[in-house]
């Protein structure tokens, strides 16, 4: 018996394992953000920090003083008595003018001249060199000029006094005194300012290319009438430096100016006057002390002392520049700078292309006394906004009449032509009942009457959270015409997202700015430190 086996093949269906698909899905994430992240290019963050900036002006200025040439009458060798900086009386001797030079060749033979020293004199020059070496720094090296004078005027007070005891004890033929026509302090150099007019002050004045210094020494020739020294007979002296408009802006509130002269420790405090010189305009400040500290210096340098500006410190490069809608505040519906108030009452048409009032709620970066600046992506360029003023329900009085409790509502916040004894239809803002915002609503209410300047109003038909809107606005403005305005801000990345925040910029100086503290940045805030790598409300992290 044949027997005929039928094998039926039967489809088996594939089974998916769900775990299979969960596990894949992950790991092709996980490459996805690895990729995306290798790709990226990496945003440096800057911590804000606090910090203070000089405002002190620093100006390049020259010394005028009264200052009297005496000349010689006769030619020869020049032999000084008097140290740089001494006072004098009327009359005295300051230098003889040696026609044969025996005295000078006496002074001049180092033998001779060292056996006149004693070890006295050497001492004295030894101690002035270690008592400069001892307070030496290298923040003060502009002392370096003052010893050199000090060196200077010891030698030349040795030098004198072997002069002197020379001149005792020999008898030299065709010497000739020198006496002072002033009283006052004797210096020993000559620059051609010796007779400067202030008046005439002019920009070359202070070029110091072309400034010549002439120093006047013992021993040297002059011929009949030559200049051989130099009183000052007051101490009454000017300081004159040139000044741009924007630094006399900055003193103009001020009579007298706090200053130092030459990076020196003391500040001196005097009145000061500008000049308008034929080529630009000059500060004038007239002393009547510290003539002597500067008496061999014809530049200077003054630093007029500010108030320093306390600030946050961020890099340039973290600034950037947006776009604002300046809106008069009169449009917001609570009127300023409060909490919630960044509503704006606008009529906007729908889908179906109807005119509606819509409440609108924007991100404002600043206020002022007549303004806010609104981030503009909250409006369409055909959106009107309408001034409206609000009062809250909550701050209405409750009157009891036979109707019941009744709000007392101020005609000017409903709308014309309502009757006593009918409902009226009131504009109010109500909360969404999700708590997310709020919408215009129209509430119709029964006026059950009208007294004064007041309308009594059912209080049922209202919740204590609703704000009523004034009904009578009429001045409205197109968003296409308001008025733009750049606001200077940093990206905030603190919660990590490019988040856009208004600054002050109190001054810029090298690669940073100094931004007022207080606003809508802190100090230990985090920033982006180079604004142009991102986008506004880009995730950072």
């Amino acid at each position: 018996m044949n027997k005929n086996n039928k094998i039926v093949k039967m489809n088996k269906s594939i089974k998916f394992n769900a775990a299979t698909f969960v596990v894949a899905a992950i790991l092709l994430y996980v490459i996805i953000c690895i990729i995306r992240a290798a790709a990226k290019e990496p945003i440096s963050i800057y911590r804000v920090s606090k910090s203070n900036v000089n405002n002190n002006i620093t100006l390049n200025a020259i010394a005028v003083r009264d200052e009297q040439l005496i000349q010689t009458s006769n030619a020869g060798y020049v032999c000084y008595y008097i140290r740089d900086g001494e006072k004098i009386m009327k009359g005295s001797t300051v230098c003889t003018v040696d026609e044969t030079g025996n005295l000078v060749n006496t002074v001049s033979d180092k033998e001779e001249f060292e056996s006149l020293l004693t070890k006295e004199d050497y001492q004295d020059i030894r101690e002035l060199i270690s008592l400069y070496k001892l307070s030496y720094q290298d923040e003060t090296f502009y002392e370096a000029y003052n010893f050199e004078n000090n060196v200077n005027n010891k030698v030349l007070e040795l030098t004198n006094e072997v002069m002197m005891q020379q001149i005792t004890e020999n008898n030299f033929a065709n010497l000739s005194g020198v006496k002072s026509s002033y009283s006052g302090v004797v210096t020993y150099y000559i620059d051609g300012y010796e007779n400067f007019d202030i008046s005439k002050i002019k920009a070359s004045d202070f070029d110091k290319s072309k400034y010549n210094k002439q120093t006047l020494k013992t021993g040297e020739i002059v011929s009949a009438g030559s200049n051989i020294v130099k009183i000052i007979p007051s101490e009454t002296w000017n300081i004159v430096a040139p000044i741009t408009d924007e630094q006399i802006s900055a003193i103009s509130d001020k009579e007298s100016i706090l200053f130092k002269i030459n990076n020196s420790s003391y500040k001196v405090y005097m009145p000061y006057t500008i000049i308008n010189g034929s080529d630009g305009k000059y500060i004038n400040i007239s002393l009547d002390k510290y003539m002597y500290n500067y008496i061999a210096e014809r530049f200077l340098t003054v630093e007029i002392i500010m108030d320093e500006d306390e600030g946050l410190k961020v890099p340039n490069t973290a600034l950037v520049g947006k776009d604002v809608y300046k809106i008069p505040l009169n449009y917001l519906t609570g009127g300023s700078n409060q909490s919630a108030d960044n509503r704006f009452n606008v009529q906007r048409r729908d889908e179906n292309g109807n005119l509606v009032n819509t409440l609108v709620e924007a991100t404002i970066f600043k206020y002022d006394d007549e303004y806010c600046y609104v981030d503009p992506s909250y409006f369409q360029d055909s959106d009107v906004l309408i001034p409206k003023n609000t009062m809250s329900m909550s701050s209405l009085e409750l009157v009891s009449y036979t109707e019941g409790n009744l709000y007392q509502v101020p005609l000017e916040y409903l709308n014309a032509g309502i009757t006593e004894g009918e409902k009226a239809k009131i504009s109010v803002q109500r909360k969404k009942e999700d708590g997310s915002g709020w919408i215009n609503k129209d509430v119709e209410a029964m006026v059950y009457h009208i007294i004064g300047d007041y309308a009594y109003i059912d209080s049922s038909a209202f919740s204590s959270t609703d704000i009523l809107v004034e009904g009578n606005a009429t001045s409205s403005i197109a968003v296409s015409v308001l008025d733009i305005k750049k606001l200077d801000g940093v990206y905030l990345a603190n919660r990590g997202t490019a988040e856009f925040t208004y600054v002050t910029i109190i001054k810029t100086v090298d690669e940073f700015a100094l931004i007022k503290n207080g606003e809508e940045i802190n100090v230990y805030d985090n920033i982006i430190l180079d604004s142009s790598k991102v986008v506004e409300n880009q995730v950072i992290y």
